[in-house]
């Protein structure tokens, strides 16, 4: 079981404050060092012939490197914490949820899968018509881009009548396999109208992210479906389908990967 998520700024914070009281305590033993050194190099100068003052010189020298690299180090640890949200330069919100791989559901982590790869994320319901398509166009990109793009779907149920989904429609959408009868019944994916194995496109053999509570999609501020976002190896937000003000005019999340592993290049 990995321990529960937990948001980055509170962590940052408990970290800080930790950190600065450490901080403190070793500044107090820095000071009464140096004082020491100061008081010893000083008795050292008057007891010792001439001709050592070199030695005086390279202690203080030592002392001075000392404390400098603390207050180096110091900085690294205290500057302030990345912001964390679905925009674009911000880390991606984390998250623990089951997650679906063609064979059975398990808990993952999404910071523990970066591998240094490009990440597209994907939001869709599988009762939505437009998911329906754009699974479609997913598989194409899927084929050129596999190798050096990670793929993760996060399927949600939006709040609207007809898109009751449950993890067995998630199975099905994703490997195209039986599941409703095309009577307009509810059963099925596509509001319930349609059979999953119908599905356009080829069956995705990439991870599907159970959110049927909408926990993960209140955290990257879902605004429809389907809705992508693209991180790079490290977790940062480089794409966001919402932000098309920052994006070369009518790009899509496919155009962008290519532009994006061109750029990387």
């Amino acid at each position: 079981m990995l321990p529960p998520a937990r948001p980055h700024e509170a962590i940052a914070r408990v970290f800080v404050i930790r950190l600065f009281s450490e901080l403190f305590a070793e500044r107090l033993k820095v000071n009464e060092f140096v004082q020491e050194s100061i008081i010893m190099a000083r008795r050292r100068r008057q007891l010792e012939p001439k001709g050592k003052d070199e030695d005086v010189r390279m202690t203080a020298g030592l002392i001075t490197a000392g404390v400098v690299s603390i207050v180096i180090v110091a900085s690294m640890f205290i500057a302030p914490p990345a912001n964390v949200g679905p925009e674009e330069g911000s880390l991606a919100p984390d998250f623990v949820a089951s997650a679906y791989n063609g064979g059975n559901w398990e808990e993952v982590r999404l910071s523990q899968l970066y591998d240094g790869r490009l990440v597209l994320i994907t939001f869709l319901d599988t009762d939505c018509p437009h998911c329906w398509t754009e699974a479609e166009y997913l598989s194409e990109i899927f084929d050129g881009t596999s190798e050096e793009v990670m793929f993760i779907t996060i399927a949600v149920e939006l709040q609207i009548s007809g898109h009751e989904s449950t993890r067995e429609e998630i199975e099905a959408f994703r490997d195209k396999t039986q599941f409703g009868d095309n009577q307009n019944n509810g059963d099925g994916c596509y509001s319930g109208r349609k059979n999953c194995a119908e599905r356009p496109g080829a069956p995705h053999s990439w991870m599907y992210v159970d959110d049927l509570s909408s926990s993960i999609a209140g955290e990257w501020e879902l605004p429809g479906t389907p809705f992508n976002v693209i991180l790079d190896g490290e977790g940062t937000v480089v794409w966001n389908q919402a932000q098309t003000e920052n994006h070369p005019p009518g790009e899509d999340m496919g155009e962008a990967l290519l532009r994006l592993l061109q750029e990387g290049d």
